[in-house]
């Protein structure tokens, strides 16, 4: 069993006078090593929702793949869904946040996908069962952690109630978000420490296996 470990420290002090404070937060696993493409939604009365992209964004499929493998998108926001590989797939997701489908096609649909519902959105292939990708729609500010697990958070202020924390091999389940009160959170040397418990890394799930993973 693994854990996502996230520590958060406040930085304001190296950064030059006049400018806004601005918060580290660096998610790794129980061993310490970073850990990209999780996912920290600021919840606070303070924060203003999130709006929607002005442009759609973009999940590929790039050599029977969906790149990114985690996409961010904001409320109400459009995503397109080309096809760059040489060969057909049929996209699809049976996810409560927004189940729809693209039938078996090539190049680009003629028409984006829009994402209405807050959520965590799976993403599979009908006929390559080993692409699995996920949208996650986001109603409040929302960061993704880089390569090297970290994201900075402009206004540190925006941390004072609650995060909702989610990661796509989450041991709770793969749809399912973690609310955290950042005031319950442990200190640490390097700031706070949250804990969620993963399900170990597999060479390649299939669509079904994340599933059965979360059970």
């Amino acid at each position: 069993m693994k854990k996502i470990i996230i520590f958060v420290a406040t930085l304001s002090l190296l950064l030059p006078l006049g400018s806004e404070a601005k918060t580290l937060i660096t998610v790794v696993d129980q061993q310490g090593q970073p850990l990209a493409d999780a996912i920290i939604e600021l919840q606070s009365e303070t924060v203003v929702p999130a709006q929607p992209d002005s442009s759609p964004l973009v999940m590929d499929q790039v050599d029977k793949s969906f790149a990114p493998h985690v996409l961010l998108v904001g409320k109400s926001s459009l995503v397109q869904f080309p096809n760059s590989d040489d060969i057909r797939h049929h996209v699809y997701s049976f996810s409560q946040a927004k189940p729809f489908e693209l039938k078996l096609y090539a190049g680009q649909p003629k028409e984006p996908v829009r994402f209405e519902t807050n959520g965590v959105v799976v993403l599979g292939c009908n006929i390559h069962d080993a692409m699995v990708g996920y949208i996650y729609v986001h109603e409040h500010p929302a960061y993704k952690t880089d390569s090297q697990g970290q994201v900075w958070i402009d206004d540190d202020t925006a941390l004072g109630a609650a995060v909702w924390l989610w990661h796509p091999r989450a041991k709770a389940g793969v749809e399912k978000r973690q609310v955290v009160a950042v005031s319950s959170l442990s200190k640490t040397e390097k700031g706070y420490q949250a804990v969620i418990d993963v399900q170990p890394a597999q060479a390649r799930d299939s669509f079904e296996d994340v599933f059965t993973n979360a059970q």
